[in-house]
């Protein structure tokens, strides 16, 4: 509980760090006067005045702001009584500048991260060959199969299971899928529930990569880099199949046996629990062990790491901003959303895995947040773009009462928005761990 909030709070705190920054930079650079820089929101709790700014530190810690000169929603006062260093008195491409430059600097952030990420540790080897397949799931009704490689969604080629987000979105998907006797055509005649598995997982070898401290795993002898090859004389194909045995049997005893440096051993491991399965919308015991799996990576070099942070910094660009088109026309429900909850969840898990792991999260929310704040949208910075925009088609600024309902209705719709998606959080926060694969 204690690292998943140390991880919530470094994650939040720094996007809104960044974000903030970009504003204050372009301001200063600007010639915009900057009154305060706050991590955290009211009251304000400690802080340093430099100039003419107080930087300081807020009690809540959640969200931060940056406080311009002039900057204001509801003022009618004429531009010409306003002072050189006033927001106000900037041109309407400058004061736009300003706006997008905390989402543009959360976008640069994350193509740093990933850039370094990919520098230092190499790149994870991607799979397109399926480790699992859920009974009574609609894969297992269309025909999959362990071992089946989907080389192809819609035509369009893949070594990867990213492009399956196409499921949740299209009717009528056409898989092709490679086996020992070549390819077929899977059709996918509806697109997926919200909440529906569609019944495959990767394949990664059993191979464990670390150890959760004082875990089952720990205490058992298991190591980093054994390879889990039986479970009580089961065996076992692959990591998310170990998984499967795992999880079905909490606080039992079992033999596992283990491929370690050439030799197999036995070793006997009382899998622990935690209560995050559901049966029938109650919660139910699920087997741990306390491991993460083993993915390999390949070396990169900066040209290669560069050239592959920018790829998928846009591929993250371009599928948010898909998400919410396809959210708002409809074609995906609302219910995939996740907020703070989620975040913290994750963050956590991350954690777990590595501060490596934890760097990626980072990258991936802060594209989300630069992205999400970049919509047409009041009370986002986005809306006071479109703001700007409209002023400037007509020719003249909205009044005061215009600005205030618009910002209201955002405010209200804002508060809507972030109170269903943390419903939706808790009720489906136990399920979240899944997206990490850890036992």
């Amino acid at each position: 509980m204690l690292l998943t909030l140390i991880s919530f709070l470094f994650v939040l705190s720094f996007l809104v760090v960044i974000h903030e920054f970009g504003h204050f930079a372009v301001a200063k650079l600007s010639g915009i006067g900057v009154e305060r820089f706050s991590v955290g929101m009211p009251p304000r709790v400690l802080g340093v005045q430099i100039g003419e700014t107080d930087y300081c530190i807020s009690a809540i810690p959640f969200g931060g702001y940056v406080k311009l000169t002039g900057q204001s929603d509801f003022d009618e006062v004429e531009s010409e009584d306003y002072g050189d260093r006033d927001y106000r008195k900037k041109s309407v491409p400058v004061r736009m500048a300003v706006l997008v430059a905390g989402s543009i600097m959360n976008l640069l952030a994350a193509l740093v991260i990933f850039f370094f990420v990919y520098w230092m540790t190499g790149v994870p080897q991607s799979t397109n060959r399926v480790g699992l397949v859920e009974d009574g799931t609609l894969a297992a009704q269309l025909g999959f199969k362990r071992g089946d490689e989907i080389v192809a969604v819609q035509g369009k080629k893949t070594d990867n299971f990213d492009s399956l987000i196409a499921l949740y979105t299209d009717d009528n998907v056409t898989l092709t899928v490679r086996d020992e006797n070549g390819d077929r055509q899977i059709l996918v005649p509806r697109k997926l529930k919200e909440n529906e598995d569609f019944g495959i997982s990767a394949y990664y070898d059993a191979r464990i990569g670390s150890i959760l401290p004082d875990s089952p795993a720990q205490k058992a002898g298991i190591r980093p880099d054994d390879v889990i090859v039986a479970i009580d004389n089961e065996p076992v194909y692959g990591w998310e199949h170990m998984r499967k045995i795992i999880e079905a049997n909490p606080d039992a005893e079992k033999t596992f046996t283990i491929r370690r440096n050439g030799e197999t051993i036995q070793l006997p491991v009382k899998i622990g629990h935690s209560g995050e399965g559901r049966h029938h919308h109650s919660k139910v015991p699920v087997g741990r062990v306390g491991y993460t799996p083993y993915i390999p990576n390949r070396d990169v070099g900066l040209v290669e790491s560069g050239r592959m942070a920018v790829d998928n910094t846009v591929f993250l660009i371009t599928h948010t901003v898909d998400f919410f088109i396809k959210l708002i026309t409809g074609r995906m429900s609302a219910k995939l959303l996740g907020g703070p909850v989620m975040i913290a969840q994750l963050a956590g898990r991350s954690a777990q895995s590595g501060f490596v792991s934890l760097l990626g999260f980072t990258a991936f929310i802060s594209v989300n947040l630069g992205v999400l704040n970049l919509l047409p949208f009041p009370v986002l910075d986005g809306g006071h773009v479109t703001i700007l925009f409209i002023e400037t088609v007509v020719r003249r600024k909205l009044s005061t009462r215009a600005r205030m309902a618009f910002q209201q209705f955002g405010s209200l719709v804002l508060l809507i928005f972030m109170l269903y998606v943390t419903f939706n959080d808790i009720m489906r926060v136990d399920t979240i761990a899944r997206l990490f694969g850890g036992n």
